[in-house]
């Protein structure tokens, strides 16, 4: 897990869930320690539920800042939304921690406590996003290289104004175009200025592309550079770091061959597939009053089944039946074939609108789930009419079947829904990306993930 954290997440990131972690804990112990009243006991067992209150209260605390999004911190929100975003999360969190402590706390307090938990981290996050620009903990990265693919990821980095990474510039072979900008940031150079120019602008990372290594190549300069502690990393590793997800463009089959990861290991097996068993047991308990009115209301709205069984792909090429709740009229595709479904696509009915909204309508999956024909967390399943055809257009396309197929994923939680060949390229990108980093942890972030995406309605069709 802390590998994952310090290769993924940016050193701005772990610096605002640290502090904000010490803020919550911080507010916490002196409104707890200073209001006696707070505790309608004194004895031992009312003492050690107040410390339980104060794990819970962080706790939740810092998830439902996950979920609102406000760990995202390449989006720059207004203060109105910021604003909002903080009070809706610690009234949240006030009314859970209520309902698991009431014979401790009163909601009064409760609320006091997360009203003072949210004011201190709004004053925290203001003075954050005011000092964070003039800190300079930004990666500074140099390009060896100034081929396509290189300046396509450049625009990207400068798009994203991401937090983590700038670009200090590039890497050139012409001397003509030394000094001259051919994205934003200029060509700082040749090969052999390389450790010149890494000591001038303090880099950080050498990103090298796979054509720059077709030709005269500085070897020398840079394992003088990697035994000093500066990274170097091919284009399609920084990519992956970058973006989460696995460059296609370029790729070669020798780095999927030797990069590290893609490890099923027996225990991962083992795990994912116990907790697929309890959560949709507990799912499927949980839902069933709703399953059963979302049942009623579409056989009341148009004829046929409310529950939809469609053909899909799942490990290993298995075609399995796929369970969903009917949001579709029915025989939607008798005159057109299989197509994919578009924005306010008209063969969807009212009700369907409202549970695709919702994502209700993915209930009935987690059937499949308990049957062991897919996961919670994985690759979307896809038909096999589009499954045979993005296999002849797209590169390691049937490589997303080597794991179950899931009711949610890393490209449903990064992408939104997709209708064209270039959308499946995007998926998959994320979905390979997935499958090379598969773990326990990634898997309660595309969870959380998922709550925030369901919580907003955001990307159903």
């Amino acid at each position: 897990m802390f590998t994952y954290l310090t290769k993924h997440f940016s050193r701005v990131w772990l610096l605002a869930f640290s502090i904000d972690f010490l803020i919550l804990l911080l507010t916490a112990v002196l409104v707890l320690k200073s209001n006696n009243a707070f505790f309608e006991g004194s004895s031992a067992k009312y003492y050690y539920l107040g410390y339980l209150y104060l794990i819970v209260f962080i706790f939740t605390s810092q998830i439902m800042l996950f979920i609102n999004e406000l760990y995202s911190l390449e989006k720059k929100y207004q203060k109105k939304l910021l604003l909002f975003k903080c009070i809706l999360s610690f009234t949240i969190v006030s009314i859970s921690c209520y309902l698991l402590f009431n014979r401790v706390l009163s909601y009064s307090s409760c609320f006091i406590l997360s009203m003072i938990a949210c004011v201190s981290i709004l004053c925290w996050r203001s003075l954050f996003y005011w000092i964070i620009p003039k800190m300079n903990l930004q990666n500074k990265l140099l390009f060896l290289g100034t081929d396509e693919l290189s300046k396509q990821v450049v625009r990207e980095i400068l798009a994203d104004d991401h937090p983590k990474y700038r670009v200090a510039g590039f890497i050139g072979s012409d001397p003509a175009l030394v000094g001259k900008s051919i994205v934003n940031p200029k060509i700082l150079g040749l090969n052999e200025d390389i450790e010149s120019i890494i000591k001038k602008e303090k880099i950080k990372k050498v990103i090298a592309s796979y054509s720059q290594a077709r030709g005269k190549f500085p070897a020398q300069d840079l394992v003088k550079c990697k035994f000093r502690g500066i990274e170097v990393l091919d284009l399609h590793t920084f990519y992956e770091q970058f973006k989460g997800k696995i460059l296609l463009n370029s790729l070669r089959p020798s780095w999927l061959i030797y990069a590290q990861g893609f490890k099923k290991t027996a225990l991962i097996k083992f795990l994912k597939r116990i907790i697929d068993i309890l959560l949709s047991i507990i799912g499927l308990l949980l839902t069933l009053p709703l399953s059963l009115i979302t049942a009623v209301l579409i056989k009341w709205e148009s004829k046929g089944p409310a529950i939809y069984r469609q053909k899909r792909v799942g490990k290993n090429g298995a075609i399995f039946n796929l369970y969903k709740f009917r949001s579709m009229e029915v025989d939607a595709e008798k005159h057109t074939g299989p197509v994919w479904a578009e924005k306010n696509d008209e063969r969807v009915t009212f009700i369907g609108k409202c549970i695709r909204k919702v994502r209700i309508d993915e209930i009935p999956q987690m059937i499949n789930v308990l049957k062991g024909d897919m996961s919670f967390i994985g690759p979307r399943p896809e038909r096999p009419y589009f499954v045979e055809m993005l296999s002849q257009k797209i590169p390691y396309y049937d490589q997303r079947h080597s794991i179950n197929p899931g009711i949610t994923g890393w490209a449903a939680v990064n992408y939104s829904y997709g209708a064209t060949v270039e959308d499946a390229i995007q998926k998959l990108q994320y979905d390979l990306y997935y499958i090379k980093n598969i773990s326990l942890f990634l898997d309660i972030i595309i969870f959380l993930k998922t709550i925030a995406i369901v919580v907003g309605g955001r990307g159903s069709r």
